[in-house]
């Protein structure tokens, strides 16, 4: 067991700081050689009566402590004993190397799904420990992988969405493939731009990632931002479902869903049904458009401020909204007409009786004073109402609403924020193209382009070279002529 603790213990070398990548690469395979010839026992039994991962540092010896715990949390069934495990690998998921753990993709999950679960079955509510080992290993988290949908599907099982934040805030921007054949790999020891240098099909951190889970990871980090009330990330996902591109124009229920909660959303946000983007594929969108047709009636009344037909089309389609999971949505359209009813007032009048508002709506004074108020109180009204008059003497009057009202270090912000989208994004395209150029498909492209001529004209890569008649060889279309 000394000789197996030895090997444990014999990476990192003590000059690995000056390592290059190569040579850090070619110092972990070896590493990873040697510990593959260990037995299990050599991860799970006792040295000199204590336990491996105490002989191990977990910020050093990350990949040896990281076996150590999968080994024994597979053979340990004592509840105890488990949670001692639990509080290890909790410690292990703050601190482990992440450049070392590049190398060992598989175990890496298969410890941060047993955390997630036992979590869960304990009742904790707090999986942060999952989101920041996610985070560590990747800051970015911008490689989708199927730990993103898991995550977030037992966040929203639990009654916890807002503990997926941290994961649903950052943008994807690439997806694993495998590397390019006749290209050289990348080093996992690499500093890497992009997390999809080291993300890959094979380096064990995801499993194959199929079109219907990224549809609803963003399907259900849509119903998040929903809850959360924020409608703007809400709808960026709920349109990445939308436009999701297919196989023969070929339409998904995924996006059928989407759209429905995407046309409610645009009434809830905005009063209106968002315009469609331009980039949507005109068969795919007829064909969720003629399925969801009782919600685009149901737009159309909004849109038209019609609450009386309104509250009865939802009535009418209760079961169809309720059956569909969107009836809260719904409902909450519904009370959301009203406060348009009474912005809208404000396009034409500065200020007027709140017994003439009632009026407009249909409600008595009294409760159009209560629903005024309130809505001035949640922030859906910029006016305010004579304080302490009746109802019947009230006045309401709408403020400026117009620019200016924000502050300048607030447009800083905004605009600071901004610009740091933009450089991502131009690191995110510039990866794109790079890759994208080493692909069979490009290679052939360019040396397609490579032949053409200098405008790239099809005609110029015709071959104009004649060939002189073969002596001896009749020539058909000669003796048409002659006769």
């Amino acid at each position: 067991m000394e000789d197996a603790v030895a090997t444990l213990l014999s990476f990192p070398p003590d000059n690995v700081a000056s390592l290059s990548p190569k040579e850090y690469d070619k110092a972990m395979n070896t590493f990873l050689k040697n510990i593959d010839k260990l037995p299990n026992s050599a991860y799970t039994k006792s040295v000199d009566k204590q336990n491996v991962l105490e002989l191990l540092n977990p910020a050093v010896n990350s990949i040896p402590f990281l076996l150590s715990l999968v080994e024994q949390v597979k053979a340990t069934k004592d509840k105890a004993q488990q949670e001692l495990l639990l509080n290890q690998a909790l410690i292990y998921l703050a601190i482990f190397d992440p450049v070392q753990v590049r190398y060992v993709g598989e175990q890496w999950v298969l410890l941060l799904s047993w955390v997630l679960d036992c979590l869960l079955k304990t009742g904790v509510i707090d999986l942060s420990p999952v989101s920041n080992a996610m985070l560590r290993l990747d800051p970015s988290v911008g490689t989708f992988t199927t730990n993103h949908l898991h995550f977030l599907r037992r966040c929203v099982d639990a009654g916890a969405p807002s503990q997926a934040l941290p994961i649903l805030d950052k943008n994807i921007y690439a997806f694993p493939t495998a590397p390019p054949k006749n290209v050289p790999e990348e080093l996992p020891s690499e500093v890497h731009e992009l997390s999809n240098g080291f993300i890959t099909s094979k380096s064990g951190f995801t499993s194959k990632v199929h079109p219907e889970y990224i549809l609803e990871y963003y399907l259900l980090g849509a119903h998040v931002y929903i809850g959360l009330r924020n409608y703007t990330r809400a709808r960026l996902f709920l349109e990445y479902v939308i436009l999701t591109p297919s196989l023969q124009h070929a339409s998904s229920a995924l996006q059928v869903e989407a759209y429905k909660k995407w046309l409610l959303l645009g009434l809830l946000a905005e009063g209106k049904t968002y315009p469609i983007p331009r980039t949507n594929d005109a068969a795919v969108m007829k064909s969720i458009k003629s399925i969801a047709k009782p919600y685009e009636v149901l737009a159309d009344t909004f849109e038209k401020r019609d609450w009386r037909k309104y509250q009865a089309e939802m009535e009418v389609g209760t079961q169809i909204w309720h059956e569909d999971g969107n009836l809260r949505l719904v409902k909450e359209a519904g009370d959301a007409l009203f406060r348009y009813r009474v912005i809208d007032l404000q396009k034409t009048y500065a200020a007027l009786p709140v017994s003439r508002v009632s009026s407009h709506l249909g409600f008595s004074a009294d409760a159009t004073l209560q629903m005024l108020t309130d809505m001035i109180r949640q922030g859906y009204l910029n006016a305010s109402v004579t304080p302490g008059a009746s109802s019947g003497d009230a006045v309401l009057r709408f403020h400026n609403t117009d620019a200016g009202t924000s502050s300048t270090s607030a447009q800083d912000d905004d605009l600071e924020a901004q610009t740091k989208r933009i450089e991502d994004l131009v690191t995110f395209v510039r990866d794109a193209d790079r890759r994208l150029q080493l692909t069979k498909e490009y290679v052939e492209y360019a040396k397609r382009a490579k032949r053409a001529g200098p405008d790239n004209d099809l005609a110029d890569q015709m071959d104009l070279t004649w060939d002189a008649p073969v002596i001896g060889l009749d020539d058909g279309d000669e003796d048409i002529m002659a006769a």
